[in-house]
């Protein structure tokens, strides 16, 4: 059961894709070169923070909302 949570997005509740619960080579992981605004990890609560990987859909749309272009 840890290991489907690890799996599961703490924003959206999908499919994160997470390398590191897939029991992936160390480093092949897409979070590992990935920006995370730090305001989106406000999104997850509190007892979920550091189990699970936001996936990449949440992150972009965060940042699509949020992040404004110069």
């Amino acid at each position: 059961m840890e290991a489907e949570k690890a799996r599961t997005c703490p924003i959206c509740g999908g499919d994160n894709d997470c390398g590191n619960a897939a029991d992936r080579p160390p480093g092949t992981c897409w979070c590992g070169s990935e920006y995370f605004p730090q305001a989106i990890f406000a999104l997850v609560k509190p007892e979920l923070r550091g189990k699970a990987c936001i996936c990449i859909a949440c992150v972009q749309r965060f940042r699509e909302r949020h992040e404004t272009t110069s």
